[in-house]
């Protein structure tokens, strides 16, 4: 008769096991969804950049590397190595166009090695967070043509942004609305210029590469901009 109890009370407990089974996989699945819906933004804001540093342009269905951009202190970059010299009147070769183009706004023409970079403001070319071309930026552009019409390199369009994070349904960072602008800006070379596709490339960088630190509105607003690189140091 005692046995018979026993065996009862056992087989009567035998569900608490299953139901603690149970109640742990709903508490690990409560916090999976949790940790779902945390995103920690530091590391995939990292995880962004990295991916980011290791492209680069992409000419003819190759990769080219971005390079090196050192360090300048704690933070930020070498700028000396970004900017480059400034051009003066009657040298590099654009002497005849020079004038024109110095009076557009926040346009900077500058030798990066033997590289002839023309710079210009960001704002005077797109609205805000848009790769649509403003119509005043199309006079400078068809200037810009001329350059490139009178040279016979090759010629890579790159676009820059601030470091203010930028989330639109669009673009969902900096690096793309960069990539967008610069591959706009080759679409008009090519269409209104019909200088030949295979002389040019796009590439966005992003805030990765700024003139100078981004610390104040004037600053950030000088580092949103497109570089139109005449690159003379693949001449042969």
């Amino acid at each position: 008769m005692s046995r018979h109890r026993i065996k009862e009370e056992k087989s009567g407990a035998g569900w608490l096991t299953t139901f603690n089974d149970l109640v742990t996989l709903l508490m690990v699945f409560f916090v999976l969804l949790f940790t779902m819906a945390s995103t920690d933004v530091a590391k995939l804001k990292q995880f962004q950049l990295s991916v980011m540093k290791g492209l680069g342009v992409l000419k003819e269905g190759e990769g080219s590397p971005v390079g090196v951009i050192e360090s300048f202190g704690d933070k930020g970059y070498n700028i000396g190595a970004i900017r480059g010299e400034m051009i003066p009147e009657g040298e590099g070769g654009i002497e005849e166009y020079i004038g024109a183009l110095k009076s557009f706004d926040g346009m900077e023409v500058r030798f990066r090695g033997k590289d002839q970079v023309m710079s210009l403001n960001g704002a005077a070319l797109f609205e805000s967070g848009s790769d649509d071309i403003s119509p005043y930026a199309f006079p400078v552009l068809n200037e810009l043509l001329k350059v490139i019409e009178a040279h016979h390199c090759r010629v890579r369009v790159e676009g820059h942004t601030d470091n203010v994070p930028i989330f639109t349904e669009r673009f969902d960072s900096n690096w793309e609305l960069s990539t967008a602008r610069a591959v706009c800006i080759v679409k008009y070379f090519i269409q209104e210029g019909n200088v030949a596709p295979g002389r040019l490339s796009a590439v966005g960088y992003g805030e990765l590469r700024p003139l100078v630190q981004n610390d104040t509105p004037e600053h950030r607003a000088r580092n949103r901009r497109v570089e139109i690189v005449l690159v003379k140091s693949e001449e042969g």
